[in-house]
């Protein structure tokens, strides 16, 4: 299918030489789609952003797992293969794959007439990374008023999409439309790329600064990010002030009518990633994100004995 599009050959030699160095490495994969999103880039007919969207959900989930991510690869479906579009969605995949250090092992391109529609298009990626076994410490026991941080999100990331599209009755003309508010047209701001944690969370794993949980803010939104980040035995308070909300969240509460409840089981509320530490580490916590260039976002503290999520 390259050849036939005109596509450059990828290679899928990946060098692992790291784990030369480590006491007990192990591989982690995961894998994550983008096709919420694309039926945006769709309508926009912009596919720019999409394959760094597929790179970066994937990496961050081996981030949070504290694995170094090796490789990243993917399969495009579509009824009929484009070579502009194709080559939109690898260029993306490569330009981020390149900025991350890891390798790029190429595209799997599955022409699929009797699944997709016609210029429909979808992305599913797939990375490895690898972990030290030998040098991972065990997780700390979470304490109350331990801090939830989170660092922030550009946009929507990947979650939301479906419920922006029928909320917000979108087309490609509404998507023009520029919004004071916004700073900004709809379509330029569902459109931002999903930002990678890679390098803010290897900067405070050097650190040697104990994190007891992290995990990405994904599909589920920030509500089962959060159930998902907390221990049994552990609930928290939460808080998120309706002025501290992002303005594309405003608009789909106020315009969407989507109350915040629903917003935070669909929707990230503007946080990418999330994760536990101690209350004493919390202030040089914050300074290295900032350091790293991305925006620390303390969202509340472990309570106990309890399991639920407050939010004040």
């Amino acid at each position: 299918m390259r050849e036939k599009l005109g596509l450059d050959a990828l290679t899928n030699e990946i060098p692992i030489g790291i784990y030369r160095n480590m006491i007990d490495p192990v591989l982690i994969s995961k894998t994550h789609g983008v096709s919420g999103k694309l039926a945006i880039a769709s309508e926009l007919e912009r596919f720019d952003t999409i394959g760094r969207d597929c790179v970066a959900v994937c990496v961050n989930d081996l981030v949070a797992a504290g694995a170094k991510p090796l490789f990243f690869y993917d399969t495009i479906s579509c009824a009929r293969p484009k070579k502009e579009k194709i080559r939109d969605l690898e260029t993306g995949a490569r330009d981020c794959c390149k900025e991350l250090g890891i390798s790029y092992a190429g595209s799997e391109i599955m022409e699929l007439p009797d699944i997709y529609h016609y210029d429909q298009y979808d992305m599913v990626g797939f990375a490895v990374g690898i972990l030290d076994k030998g040098t991972v410490k065990d997780k700390q026991t979470v304490k109350r008023s331990d801090v939830i941080m989170g660092i922030a999100s550009d946009g929507l990331h990947n979650n939301g999409y479906v419920a922006a599209k029928k909320k917000l009755f979108l087309t490609k003309t509404s998507m023009e439309v520029y919004y004071e508010n916004l700073q900004s047209t709809l379509g330029e701001l569902l459109m931002q790329p999903t930002r990678c944690y890679l390098k803010v969370l290897e900067a405070i794993y050097r650190t040697g600064i104990p994190i007891s949980h992290c995990t990405q803010v994904s599909h589920g939104g920030l509500d089962a990010a959060l159930h998902k980040l907390l221990p049994k035995d552990c609930g928290a308070v939460i808080k998120q002030p309706k002025q501290n909300i992002p303005s594309l969240y405003k608009l789909l509460h106020q315009d969407g009518n989507m109350s915040l409840e629903q917003l935070r089981s669909v929707c990230n509320m503007g946080v990418g990633m999330l994760f536990i530490v101690a209350e004493e580490d919390a202030e040089r916590v914050i300074d290295i994100i900032d350091e790293v260039g991305e925006r620390p976002v303390p969202l509340g503290l472990i309570e106990k004995p309890s399991t639920e999520i407050r939010y004040v």
